[in-house]
């Protein structure tokens, strides 16, 4: 066997056993990875040959991180593992910190460099993605679990859409073997597979921050390739792996339509809002001063309005229906504004305290008004509340919320067509004057000022001269205008000239009144 391909191999196996949530520390600082580095002729020199060249990188994370694409040298490298080593199995103070998170990445992050430099590395992904295999087991420290409590699930998916999920229970048994609990055979779309298909390929072909943590589970992957070879990966069930910002674990939950799949997080994030349902029923009796008929003393108004943000469509819809054959709606579709205003909310705690009215609570006769909302999560949990829609009938939180989607709403306004200012805008002919009305702060009158730049407009903040001595103060156009030169509202000539739109750096003149 070649020296290259025997590194490769002393590089592979190791790696393997640093990423091994359940390894003794006794495996790793036992003479077995010496007797390895003594076979390839790896020297033991305290570290000294490799921090001389690249410092801190000899037994910190981050300094190794920063240099790791520089090291080219397999037996300088080589040097470094062992040395690491040596130290926690013969200086240590405790021998067991091999295991720390920041130490464990350490030995990954070197031995990952060691395998690329002797061979391929067999921890990033390379070819086309054909099948997912994931196990995921939420067991770490704490109580022993109930029999029938689920504690580890298997799922593996082909590049077809089809899906294999099982689910194992602890069961009665305490060799580490677990029950299974039930089996799901389903088929997705092929739009679905192929985006998770996409998105796994792309995430682990660039390598990934392992977690480590010791007081949870763990989940371990293989990702096999069309031409049949596997790559594993693992880590902590603690894991966030993104890409383009949409996160692993929620895509497969979302395409499987499987809420409760541990996947890499364990499914442990706070749930989030998905779509938001209220319901607003008013019924208000009127008493016409002509009976309706003998036997209706009142005229009744039944109204009723209805608002829906959802996640999935991004869009908010609200409907008024104000009485028999009258119904107006308003529908806001916005790519990434309805998941940001949805963002911040925890679906568990959303709308959950009602203060609620005294029991002296005056009730008008003539009129209702009553609600229902309805919350739905990601992880497709249902909260319903009902009341009468006032201040102390409706949840702590619900003006806070109204207010967030009034914002929305109110940010896009009618639309142009309504719209007199642009409706009503006269089109300046090559020979007109731009006369501009602007408002100095005190906002008390406005005056005129000639403009030479057609793209200054109404609300836009301009530097003026003013005053006899001509000083430049910064004011707002209120209305600007165009006329012939024969139909100036003020002689041009005694008419003074706008400089020019402000910059940041003009806020910062001096307050100025005209004279």
């Amino acid at each position: 066997m070649e020296y290259l391909e025997q590194v490769h191999l002393f590089a592979t196996k190791w790696i393997e056993k640093f990423r091994d949530q359940k390894i003794s520390y006794i495996e790793l600082v036992d003479h077995y990875l010496a007797d390895d580095c003594q076979a390839l002729g790896f020297q033991m020199d305290c570290g000294h040959a490799f921090s001389e060249k690249y410092g801190d990188a000899a037994s910190s994370c981050d300094a190794l991180n920063r240099i790791i694409d520089e090291v080219t040298d397999i037996k300088l490298l080589g040097s470094a593992i062992y040395s690491q080593w040596r130290y926690f199995n013969h200086w240590a103070y405790d021998a067991a910190a091999i295991l720390n998170t920041e130490n464990r990445s350490w030995f990954i992050q070197a031995l990952s460099r060691l395998a690329l430099l002797s061979g391929e590395n067999p921890f990033l992904f390379k070819g086309e993605l054909r099948k997912i295999r994931l196990v995921s087991n939420r067991l770490g420290y704490g109580p022993c679990p109930e029999p029938d409590e689920e504690v580890e699930q298997h799922i593996t998916l082909n590049a077809e859409g089809q899906v294999w999920f099982s689910s194992y229970v602890f069961g009665q048994r305490r060799d580490g073997r677990y029950e299974k609990a039930y089996s799901q055979n389903l088929k997705i779309d092929k739009a679905a597979s192929d985006k998770i298909f996409s998105a796994f390929a792309e995430y682990f072909s660039n390598g990934y921050d392992e977690v480590f943590a010791t007081d949870i589970g763990n989940w371990n992957m293989e990702l096999t390739n069309t031409a049949g070879k596997v790559y594993k990966f693992s880590g902590s069930l603690c894991s966030s792996f993104e890409v383009d910002g949409i996160d692993l674990s929620d895509l497969l939950r979302d395409s499987l339509k499987m809420p409760d799949l541990y996947a890499f997080d364990g499914n442990n994030k706070p749930d989030m809002v998905n779509r938001i349902e209220v319901n607003y029923h008013r019924i208000t009796k009127i008493k016409p001063k002509v009976p309706i008929s003998e036997h209706a003393e009142y005229a009744v108004w039944d109204y009723t309005e209805s608002l829906i943000v959802d996640r999935e469509s991004e869009s908010i819809e609200h409907i008024q229906n104000i009485g028999s054959g009258c119904s107006v709606s308003r529908k806001y579709k916005v790519e990434g504004g309805v998941e940001s205003l949805l963002e911040d909310m925890d679906a568990e705690s959303i709308f959950d305290h009602i203060e609620g009215n005294p029991e002296n609570v005056v009730v008008d006769p003539l009129e209702t008004i009553d609600y229902t909302i309805k919350v739905i999560s990601q992880k497709g949990n249902e909260k319903l509340i009902q009341g009468t829609y006032d201040k102390k009938g409706l949840p702590d939180d619900w003006a806070e919320f109204m207010e967030s989607v009034f914002e929305f709403m109110s940010f896009y306004g009618w639309g142009e067509i309504m719209n007199p200012s642009v409706y009503g805008k006269v089109r300046r002919c090559d020979n007109d004057i731009i006369y501009c009305s602007v408002e100095f702060e005190d906002g008390c009158k406005s005056y005129y000022y000639i403009s030479d730049d057609d793209s200054i407009q109404v609300g836009d903040f301009v530097i003026v001269p003013a005053g006899k001595d001509n000083h430049e103060a910064v004011v707002e156009v209120v209305k600007k205008e165009y006329f012939a030169e024969e139909n100036v509202p003020l002689p041009m000539d005694k008419t003074k000239h706008i400089i020019r739109k402000c910059t940041d750096a003009d806020f910062d003149l001096p307050d100025d009144k005209p004279v």
